[in-house]
């Protein structure tokens, strides 16, 4: 199962597919208005006007909201969200969202887990996002940390250790010398 930022991309692009598919099987471009006084709703193409006036109140209204290039125009508005709101490559100790920003003199993420994001996750419940689905997400995992070539390898204690009981003593001059020194 993906994690919130997937399963918001996988909605939309199953809502863009049925937009397709409705332009598909009607083989042509849609654009809808809506007359309220009239309660009667109408697409226009190319071919003429097609007009449904037995439709229930309100049915007009939901027609007119999901016409195709409203919806693609939603899902491309969904798109930049999900541009803004994904995993910060630059915080390597929790999967924080890069949209949500930082606070303090340590610069700490605001969300500190991408399926916790106040605007994916309101932009999920837009497209179904129940608890139940949520409790299912997979967990985004943590960004790996780059590797630094311009940083040295940390030295080891024993390292240090054997560096410095390597170095001959007879060069201690006799003023540094402790009461148990040992030639």
């Amino acid at each position: 199962m993906p994690d919130l930022h997937g399963w918001i991309t996988q909605q939309i692009e199953r809502r863009e597919t049925d937009i397709h598919s409705a332009e598909k099987d009607h083989g042509r471009t849609w654009a809808a208005s809506w007359h309220a006084p009239t309660d009667s709703f109408q697409l226009l193409d190319d071919h003429g006007i097609v007009v449904a006036s037995d439709l229930l109140p309100g049915a007009v209204a939901l027609l007119a909201i999901h016409d195709p290039e409203g919806a693609r125009r939603r899902c491309e508005a969904d798109r930049r969200i999900l541009d803004r709101h994904t995993l910060d490559p630059t915080v390597h100790w929790t999967p924080a969202c890069a949209g949500c920003g930082n606070y303090g003199d340590m610069e700490m993420p605001y969300t500190e887990n991408l399926n916790e994001c106040p605007e994916l996750l309101d932009l999920g419940y837009a497209h179904g996002l129940t608890p139940e689905i949520l409790a299912t997400l997979d967990q985004p995992e943590t960004p790996a940390r780059p590797e630094r070539p311009d940083i040295p390898p940390p030295v080891h204690l024993n390292a240090l250790v054997r560096l410095l009981s390597a170095r001959p003593t007879s060069s201690v001059p006799p003023a540094l010398r402790g009461p148990n020194w040992k030639p």
